[in-house]
This record gives structure tokens, C-alpha cells and sequence, in this order.
């Protein structure tokens, strides 16, 4: 995606609709500079920008962000020394405030239960979050910017896997999705995005981004088990509130590559079936290493804070499958639309080969080589 002629202005007007799901075709994510950055931290924030780096994302724009110390915020006593991440959200869920409410709110909750992840900044009218209409290509958009406190560390991916990491991460799901028991919020109760699972059916829609028959086939052939014996399930699995995405470029690390000091990017977060959380999980640390028997380590860890029941045992392996079919479509999909964001390729190097290996395996096999079976 080019954009030109960019600048802004502000805008205040919050707009909600139930039409919240990506359509084909469609372009969402917004324009981004270093100029547009730098003018909307110092007018929102009261802050200056020294330094500036884009970082990863699918659909939204985030920018790591170093200050001045100097700052004219009545809201923040202190500059951060460790820098800030601006987010502007891309226009879909931009258009969803109540959602954005509802992630600001999460993340002080768990900051407050020592669960360290990107804290919520006030901009200099006391709000965690305001509309502004960046422009390029004469057409406008609002999208909402927010600006984080940013937490540093390794990222996971750039750390030797172990089995003592692998359980490491399975232990810090169960734990979050212990603790995010006790929060709710009425924004969650009809949030739905593509990412979710349970919006699985809808990757039909976009398959054709798959150049191989093969591969597409496969792909049909996991949403149609999954529609089969998840979704007609769902009402007999525990739910709760999850982060939805914990991959190797949302859990930071320590020095010593071993233990977890934060989490990120709680852009899709929902109320879902838990054992989904955990599904996520696995299909990403199995992708790191290149092993779906290392997966045992995961669910080892996270059977430490919450016992899987039989049917949730029963559905992993296809809500496995399930999650890298979206991983591997929606990153071939919008690579089709912004061609120079190598980020979306990241899954397709091994996820193919894992896919491809792991469906056929049966059920039973499956359950044994995870330390799940009877």
C-alpha cells in the first residue's frame, strides 16, 4: 500500500458499527510517517520526539517511540526512559471505541495484578485515547491513536527454544488466563474480528490469496472439521476473556532467555472459549521450534495453573490446525495488498510444512505425543 500527501487533523467524533469484520478487498491499515508521528505526539501528548521506529504489525501502525524529557502533560509525571509505542489503529477497528475502551482498562488491570504489559498514557485533555483524520491519495479516515508505555526486552523469537521455555510460556497462559477470569467488559459481549476462531468460516473468503491447490484444499479441509467439532461445541466450553494472540512477537523475554517479563499487543483480545488461548499458544511455540512433539511442553506448563476437561483435549489438535490456516491465509491475503511488509510472511516459512505434518496425524497419536492421552 503507497500513501502520499499525508498529514492531519483532528477529530473527535467516535463512530460505532456492527459491521466489524474485514470484507475482501478491503484496505484498513493506516498511513504512517515520521512527520505524522512526531506532530501528533507533541500535539496529544506534550512531548518530543527524538527517535522513532516502525515496528511489526498486520493491520494497525505502531511506532517505538524515545522523548525528551521535557514534556507538557499534566497527566504524566514522569517521561519514560524505556520510550513509548504510539498506535494508530487501523480504520476497521477504529471505528469500535467501546473496544478500545475495554483494551486500555484490561491492560491497567493487569498492571495492577503484576502482569507487566504496555500501560495506557493520558493524552493532555486526560483521555487513553483520541480520533484523529489522517488523509492521503485526497481520501480521509479516522483512526484512533494511542500511546503506550513501552516494556523492553527480547522478544521471544529472537531466543534459543527449549522445553524449559516452551513450559515457561505454557504456565504464563494458564496464569493470564487465570487472572483476566476476574475482569469483564460489556464491549466484549458482541466483539467479533477475523481473527477470532470462531470467525474461522470466514477464511473461505480468502483462500483464493493461496496460489496452491494443495495447500488450499487443506486449508478447506481444517475449516470444515473445525465447523464439525468445534463450533457445534462451543456452548460446553469454559469461556472467559483472552489476549488472542500470544505469538513469538508478543512475549517479551529476559536477558537470560528463560523467564517472561511482559506481554504485548492486546489488539485481539475477547471473550472466547479458554482453551482457545492456549490453542494459539501452542500453534505459535510449536512453529518456533519446528516440532509438534515439542508442543507437550506447552500444554505441560498450562495444565500447572488450569486442567484441561476431555472434550477440550479432544478439539486441541483442530484449533491448532485451525489457528495456523488463519495465520497462514490472512499473511498470504494481505501480503497481496502491501507487498512490502515482510512481516506477513513470517508464518508462511514453516507453517506450511507444519500444517502439512500435523493434519494427518490421527487424534489418538496426536493426544499421546502431547502427554494428553488416557
Amino acid at each position: 500500500m503507497f500513501w502520499c500527501e499525508e498529514f492531519y487533523q483532528n477529530k473527535t467524533i467516535k463512530m460505532e458499527v456492527k459491521e466489524d469484520v474485514l470484507k475482501p478487498g478491503q484496505r484498513i491499515r493506516p498511513p504512517g510517517s515520521e512527520h505524522i508521528v512526531s506532530v501528533l505526539l507533541e500535539k496529544l501528548y506534550g512531548l518530543k520526539v527524538t527517535k522513532i521506529t516502525e515496528l511489526n504489525a498486520y493491520d494497525d501502525r505502531n511506532f517505538y517511540i524515545i522523548c525528551e524529557n521535557l514534556h507538557k502533560n499534566p497527566h504524566i509525571d514522569s517521561v519514560s526512559e524505556d520510550g513509548y509505542v504510539l498506535k494508530i489503529v487501523n480504520s476497521l477497528d477504529s471505528r469500535k471505541s467501546h473496544v478500545v475502551d475495554a483494551q486500555n482498562e484490561m491492560l491497567i488491570f493487569l498492571n495492577e495484578r503484576h502482569i507487566t504489559c504496555p500501560l495506557p498514557v493520558k493524552n493532555v485533555n486526560g483521555e487513553y485515547y483520541s480520533f484523529e483524520t489522517l488523509s492521503a491519495q485526497n481520501s480521509e479516515e479516522s483512526y484512533a491513536v494511542r500511546l503506550l508505555v513501552y516494556r523492553p526486552g527480547a522478544l521471544l523469537h529472537r531466543v534459543p527454544i527449549t522445553s524449559d521455555l516452551l513450559r515457561n510460556v505454557g504456565r504464563f497462559t494458564g496464569k493470564l488466563d487465570n487472572i483476566l477470569k476476574g475482569f469483564s467488559h460489556s464491549a466484549y459481549d458482541d466483539h467479533t474480528t477475523l481473527w477470532m476462531l470462531t470467525s474461522v468460516p470466514k477464511l473461505r473468503q480468502f483462500t483464493h490469496a493461496v496460489n496452491d491447490a494443495f495447500r488450499r484444499d487443506l486449508v478447506h479441509q481444517v475449516i470444515e472439521a473445525f465447523e464439525k467439532d468445534v463450533l457445534r461445541v462451543i456452548s460446553e466450553l469454559e469461556q472467559g476473556v483472552i489476549h488472542g494472540d500470544l505469538n513469538e512477537q508478543n512475549i517479551v523475554m529476559s536477558p537470560n532467555g528463560m523467564d517472561i517479563t511482559a506481554v504485548i499487543d492486546f489488539g485481539d483480545s475477547h471473550r472466547t472459549c479458554l482453551i482457545f488461548e492456549l490453542a494459539i499458544a501452542l500453534c505459535y511455540m510449536m512453529l518456533q521450534a519446528g516440532d509438534m512433539e515439542m508442543g507437550k511442553y506447552v500444554i505441560d506448563g498450562y495444565q500447572d495453573f488450569r486442567k484441561l476437561t476431555e472434550l477440550e483435549k479432544k478439539i486441541l489438535k483442530v484449533t491448532v490446525c485451525a489457528r495456523m490456516c488463519q495465520s497462514l491465509v490472512m499473511g498470504a491475503y494481505s501480503y497481496l495488498h502491501d507487498p512490502q511488509n515482510d512481516y506477513l510472511l513470517i508464518t508462511q516459512k514453516s507453517g506450511w510444512a507444519l500444517l502439512k505434518n500435523l493434519w494427518p496425524v490421527s487424534q489418538e497419536e496426536v493426544l499421546r505425543k502431547w502427554g494428553l492421552a488416557n
